[in-house]
């Protein structure tokens, strides 16, 4: 009986990208902003989390 049954789900997710100096970005998704950066060694100020981290905390969640 349960092969029988097909659930059909669809994920949309919408997330737009902007550079704005240097290495620094800014992304929207779901009405929420969000910024990173890279450190100064490698280009960046510094002045957020760089991506990697929030690939982290994707993970974390």
């Amino acid at each position: 009986m349960a092969d029988e049954m097909q659930i059909k789900r669809e994920i949309v997710l919408e997330a737009d990208a902007e550079t704005l100096e240097r290495m620094r970005k800014e992304g929207h998704a779901r009405g929420f902003t969000v910024f990173c950066d890279e450190g100064e060694r490698i280009g960046g100020d510094n002045t957020a989390p760089p991506p990697l981290a929030y690939f982290g905390l994707a993970v974390g969640f």
